[in-house]
């Protein structure tokens, strides 16, 4: 055996080092492009509605502020698909997969939306990578927002914010946001073919973890340039700039902003709930590690008892995932996101009076968790209300607010909502997220600040001959959508359900002398 080992081992080590030279040389003699990337006049029938910028230069992927860093569009053939990326970092990849990151493109309430803002006008497409920019990247910087479909689809451009888009950014501008992000996908990354990571892989590793990338990707900054938006007279009917999201600034002036708990501690930790409660405790740590599960608040799209209902809303299956793993990872990361939910709020009762028969009371909705308002985001569509039910000393109810219908999807009109409203060129509201008519914002109710609380007071008449104590049962609701979004544009009689943030039981006294 040793013989044996002693006379092939000279010609078992000059075939692999023969094989990795071949190997080498192939990607040394592959022919390049004198620069990475695709020149914009390669894309054919590209459309440039939007003019060139201040200096004449084209801008191919306005009205969003997406860009490359060499200015080029990108050969979606040489984007590594995250399924690719999953072949040495599994845990990454299936953290990811279910995520909203990796469906941010191709979920169904996302696209339909999309498709009826594209029908409002002629350049409605082009004007759609204003959204595919944070949404798609991919089919933005490779040309394939556009009437004309002339660029090859590729799996990489189906999932979102994908690996690639992330671990290439180079700059962010989170108070322009709309997408502000430069992006090096062109100056090397993606020249690095599967032999080439195998036979080089300090040489890959080195491409995504450049120091400067590692720093931005760890930052508020980079959550902020797509999490800022604002609508202005390119993509919208706005004369002057809308704010429309604005979680950056809401974080960045908070005290989580000013003691460095950044936007990753809390939803890139590996139990996001769990980081929460240790912050509220006055822990500052920051996370062991950071998982790539991008826990938020979208529980819809990981409500498993929808059934196929889901697997429609979330568009597919991710590729690289079978439908047994696809459920698997879903019910992790609904789980996930349903406590860090319950982590972010509460309700306190902040006092009663009883002058004659009208009792009085004030309820406190906290923001207990949620290092931004809550709720936050583009909230025409998410928002949150407060039910409340106080029943007399027999338990019979003698007031409700905020009910809502479990058939018809409605919530009692008078209740105390949080959201904000899109207003048209009329001044009339537009129920389901019509975008690119939207002349101005303006707030129902304000989200309730880092830390803060908002007192709402009810009255109500207290009918003759009831007695007390009264007892008062408070929820505080979150939903996702509108019913009108749900009948308007996903064209379906789902009920979109919502979720109970907080609840609160309290007995409201009554005392004889402040009675008749």
């Amino acid at each position: 055996m040793k013989y044996q080992f002693k006379t092939h081992m000279p010609l078992l080590a000059l075939g692999l080092l023969s094989g990795l030279l071949v190997i080498v040389g192939a990607e040394l003699l592959r022919p390049k492009n004198a620069e990475p990337g695709v020149p914009l006049a390669d894309i054919p029938f590209y459309q440039l509605p939007f003019g060139p910028d201040d200096a004449g230069q084209p801008r191919p992927f306005w009205p969003s502020r997406l860009q490359t860093e060499n200015g080029r569009m990108i050969d979606p053939a040489v984007i590594p698909s995250a399924a690719e990326c999953a072949t040495c970092h599994q845990r990454e990849f299936e953290e990811w997969a279910p995520s909203l990151h990796a469906i941010a493109g191709r979920d169904t309430v996302y696209e339909r939306a999309v498709e009826a803002n594209e029908d409002l006008h002629k350049d409605g497409i082009e004007k759609a990578r204003f959204c595919e920019g944070c949404h798609a990247p991919g089919e933005v910087l490779a040309g394939r927002t556009n009437r004309f479909k002339s660029v090859m689809p590729s799996a990489a451009e189906t999932e979102g914010i994908t690996c690639v888009m992330c671990h290439t950014a180079t700059h962010a501008d989170p108070e322009e946001g709309n997408g502000a992000l430069t992006l090096a996908v062109n100056t090397g990354v993606d020249q690095l073919s599967n032999a080439m990571i195998l036979a080089a892989p300090r040489d890959h590793a080195r491409a995504y973890g450049e120091a400067a990338t590692n720093a931005l990707i760890a930052s508020g900054d980079f959550c902020g340039a797509c999490h800022t938006e604002g609508y202005d007279a390119s993509m919208s009917k706005a004369e002057s700039r809308q704010h429309v999201q604005t979680t950056f600034s809401e974080w960045k002036e908070s005290w989580y902003g000013r003691n460095d708990v950044t936007c990753q501690d809390c939803h890139m930790a590996p139990d996001p709930a769990a980081y929460v409660r240790q912050i509220r405790s006055g822990d500052l740590r920051k996370p062991e590690r950071y998982a790539h599960n991008f826990v938020g608040a979208n529980y819809l799209m990981f409500d498993t008892s929808l059934g196929t209902n889901l697997t429609f809303l979330r568009g597919g299956i991710v590729p690289g995932l079978s439908d047994a793993k696809n459920t698997e990872l879903i019910a992790r990361q609904g789980e996930a996101t349903w406590a860090l939910l319950r982590s972010a709020a509460g309700l306190s009762l902040r006092g009663t009076t009883i002058e004659k028969d009208r009792l009085r009371f004030a309820v406190a909705v906290q923001n207990l968790g949620a290092g931004h308002n809550l709720p936050t985001g583009v909230v025409d569509q998410k928002h949150m209300w407060l039910e409340v039910i106080v029943r007399d000393g027999e338990g019979t109810e003698i007031y409700h607010s905020g009910a809502f219908d479990g058939v018809r999807g409605e919530t009692d009109p008078d209740a105390v909502i949080w959201r904000e409203d899109f207003i048209d060129a009329v001044g009339k509201r537009i129920p389901d997220h019509l975008t690119f008519i939207t002349a101005a914002i303006s707030h129902v109710r304000p989200g309730v600040p880092a830390k803060g609380e908002d007192v709402v007071t009810y009255e109500t008449r207290i009918p003759p001959q009831v007695e007390g104590p009264f007892s008062l049962e408070a929820k505080l609701w979150y939903r996702v959508a509108t019913q009108e979004f749900a009948y308007n544009t996903l064209k379906t009689d789902l009920v979109i359900p919502p979720f109970e943030l907080a609840s609160g039981t309290f007995v409201l006294p009554a005392t004889e002398e402040a009675r008749p």
